[in-house]
């Protein structure tokens, strides 16, 4: 005779949590037609990248940490105030409405990385005051993360297309490559800072640094636009369009 057959155990809510992760990445991989649906998408995505007061926070703590890094010339401090700076899950919400020609949101954004980069150009500023009753020093970490490099320039590319991809088809917050935007883009602008504070880096550390951060923040703004596009988020409207291609002339102008 045959068994009886036993009965489908019932998932756990774990599973299930996981499997209705996956059906959300699913639906985000191709870019909605119908416009509620886009227009549900992109509120849930520009909520997750508005800007919190966490943003200022952490860059209050890795603002101080890279600025005792470069005072001390230690790659250490460096790497652990890297760690320590905050999600830039924002520089996704401004691609966002870049794309969507949402300038309002744009200019929130904006503003709000403008006043995390503002914090930690300080950092590095009073860092390189502090530096100068114990100068003559080396500075050779300032030195070099004031210079481009075609390295940096290949690493930022990946974590600009990683945490872009991560964020839109994941709710996991993406850690490591929001680490990699963090290293490309304020080491140079710390170092920066830095070298106008300590005066003994001027022509060599500042304003170079500060033209590092900009090309970086360009660059990485090109490919993350770029990186939407593949994910079929497109304008939508005339102005979304115009917004987008001046955008990026903007970007190819800077770097």
């Amino acid at each position: 005779s045959e068994p009886a057959s036993q009965p489908q155990p019932e998932p756990t809510p774990e599973f299930v949590s996981a499997r209705a992760r996956r059906r959300r990445a699913l639906r985000r991989a191709s870019f909605p037609t119908n416009e509620s649906e886009r227009a549900e998408l992109f509120m849930h995505l520009t909520r997750r990248a508005f800007p919190s007061y966490e943003l200022f926070v952490f860059s209050l703590v890795a603002g101080a940490i890279l600025g005792l890094g470069y005072l001390f010339n230690s790659q250490a401090l460096l790497i652990f105030g890297v760690l320590a700076a905050p999600l830039l899950t924002p520089w996704i919400g401004t691609a966002l409405s870049i794309v969507a020609g949402a300038l309002r949101l744009f200019a929130q954004t904006v503003t709000a990385l403008f006043v995390s980069s503002l914090i930690i150009f300080l950092g590095g500023l009073l860092a390189g005051f502090a530096s100068r009753p114990f100068q003559p020093l080396t500075f050779n970490e300032a030195f070099t993360h004031s210079r481009l490099w075609p390295a940096d320039l290949l690493v930022l590319t990946i974590g600009a297309v990683l945490i872009t991809i991560s964020f839109v088809r994941s709710e996991d917050r993406p850690y490591l490559p929001s680490a990699l935007l963090a290293y490309e883009l304020f080491l140079p602008l710390c170092a920066a800072g830095f070298g106008l504070g300590s005066g003994i880096g001027l022509g060599e550390i500042w304003p170079q640094g500060l033209l590092v951060f900009s090309v970086h923040l360009a660059w990485a703004t090109f490919f993350g636009l770029v990186t939407l596009f593949f994910l079929r988020f497109y304008p939508t409207s005339t102005g979304g369009a115009v917004f987008s291609a001046l955008t990026f002339i903007g970007l190819i102008v800077v770097v």
